[in-house]
């Protein structure tokens, strides 16, 4: 499974979440703690805001930890809200068109999990990407697909009812295919301002969430603010992190959480 981070609230360098932290999103590429996988080498993914409202997005296939020129970047670009992602493929080829994270117009998406039986439901579930948005599927993978279902379903209008059903209509799909094999969603997107993520599973067993305070090198720093939502805690600190909840999503807006239950 795949790890990834967002960071949102006063301008900080990459490096200073990416790399800099005890248990970083780098240092979780090579061992995992609460994931099945340990080892993330299967490429890559940085995107972040500028004055810009569309992102830059940076991508390869090196394992993140192996790649000079993510750490170059990562030592000179500023942002208010990044996304980052180390990527361990669970069936599409490793190549730059399956990393995240995935972008359209001023929209973010990554995931971690898996849509269960994706060669046998493939072909059904891609029929759910509306064709405005089909030119834009660019890699083979399940994420991308959902990223493009969920936009299909309105996301940029209100993506939590659009996550909802985009999650509804795959299950209903994987149910006609008889699946032996789960649908596990930990997944976030962003349009720049706010952040949402959710955790869901078919199985009562989702890839892991959090979000929480860890210390950055920032000038600011203001200590009831959330600025990290990630898949593991990026230091040991237990106080700094909360859990999401199975079967729930939080929205990021001004430094604040709010957790509401996905009720799939």
């Amino acid at each position: 499974m795949c790890r990834w981070v967002a960071y949102a609230g006063v301008q900080i360098y990459l490096e200073d979440i990416i790399f800099e932290q005890d248990y970083s999103i780098i240092k979780q590429s090579l061992s995992a703690r609460e994931s099945s996988w340990s080892t993330n080498g299967d490429g890559f993914g940085v995107a972040w805001y500028s004055d810009k409202a569309i992102p830059g997005v940076f991508k390869d296939i090196l394992p993140a930890w192996h790649d000079e020129n993510l750490r170059s970047l990562a030592s000179q670009i500023q942002s208010k809200l990044f996304f980052a992602h180390v990527r361990a493929t669970t069936g599409g080829s490793v190549a730059r068109s399956n990393c995240h994270p995935f972008n359209y117009k001023n929209w973010l998406f990554m995931h971690n999990g898996a849509v269960g039986n994706w060669n046998i439901c493939r072909k059904q579930i891609e029929g759910l990407i509306d064709p405005e948005y089909y030119p834009y599927r660019h890699g083979v993978t399940d994420s991308e697909a959902m990223f493009l279902i969920a936009l299909s379903n309105g996301l940029q209008e209100d993506p939590v009812k659009a996550m909802k059903k985009t999650i509804r209509n795959i299950l209903k799909i994987m149910s006609q295919f008889g699946n032996t094999e789960p649908l596990r969603i930990s997944a976030t997107c962003t349009d720049g301002q706010k952040i949402w993520a959710f955790r869901y599973s078919s199985d009562a067993c989702s890839p892991t969430l959090y979000y929480g305070s860890p210390t950055t090198h920032a000038q600011l720093f203001f200590k009831d603010q959330i600025n990290t939502i990630s898949s593991e805690p990026t230091d040991n600190d237990a106080q700094h992190w909360f859990k999401v909840q199975e079967d729930a999503y939080i929205v990021w807006s001004n430094g604040q959480i709010q957790m509401h239950k996905l009720g799939i």
